[in-house]
């Protein structure tokens, strides 16, 4: 089995509790310092069959076609321009009759990366919008991120040839009051780790202003419901016999 994009292990950790005596499990990611992480957590389970762990890109795997049963992958598409070429990349790889499995955040199904929870922020422009142009505009994977639905994520397992693909959609909307500590978070943590956090963006814009700017923002979210969306797609597919 082959875990692409692993970072920490999430996935190559457990799947190698599952895989039997017999199996072999192998962890590719682009970050040394992921995979130094993912070894050290290998290590505090040792009745599991050894995790093998590979530097290499998702777009040009580092490994001979026909190589594995099963190749999977979580919120690492989401990063790529070249998706199809990914997919074609994990159908290589795999073995005739081989499966590969996939999870994958659709975020344009949300209005999150507006910043703006649902709520009315006129009192608070225009600081908010020059506050989000930074942000966008300090996004390196803006287009990726944004620029494809589940359907695209279905097109490119069809394209690249696979025999049966299968989607399941998770949508979920919420519109409910936070708490404070839940408030400050939302603010201070940054959405995924290619990204600032608001916080960070009001105090690169405003500067000293920062603090009033956030404090007004927090007292308005916390008058009222905020609203959220949360949508993600699930894939499995298999190659040809």
């Amino acid at each position: 089995m082959l875990d692409v994009g692993a970072g920490t292990g999430l996935l190559a950790l457990e799947a190698r509790r599952r895989v039997g005596p017999s199996g072999r499990v192998v962890a590719v990611d682009v970050s040394q310092d992921a995979l130094r992480e993912c070894r050290r957590q290998a290590a505090l389970d040792e009745l599991v069959v050894p995790l093998h762990l590979v530097v290499g890109d998702a777009l040009q795997l580092p490994f001979h076609d026909n190589c594995f049963d099963a190749v999977l992958t979580r919120s690492v598409l989401i990063y790529l321009t070249a998706k199809l070429t990914a997919v074609r990349e994990l159908r290589r790889v795999l073995r005739p009759g081989g499966r590969a499995s996939i999870f994958e955040p659709v975020n344009s199904a949300s209005d999150g990366y507006a910043w703006n929870w649902g709520l009315d922020l006129s009192s608070l422009q225009p600081a908010h919008d020059r506050i989000v142009a930074y942000l966008r505009e300090h996004w390196e994977h803006e287009n990726a991120m944004l620029g494809f639905d589940e359907r695209d994520l279905v097109g490119c397992f069809v394209e690249a040839g696979f025999a049966s693909v299968r989607l399941s959609y998770e949508y979920r909307y919420d519109c409910d009051r936070r708490r404070p500590g839940e408030i400050t978070a939302s603010l201070r943590v940054r959405p995924n780790p290619t990204m600032l956090s608001y916080e960070e963006g009001a105090r690169a814009i405003l500067g000293d202003a920062a603090d009033d700017h956030l404090l007004r923002l927090s007292r308005l979210m916390l008058s009222q419901p905020l609203t959220g969306v949360m949508a993600a797609a699930h894939i499995t597919a298999r190659r040809s016999s």
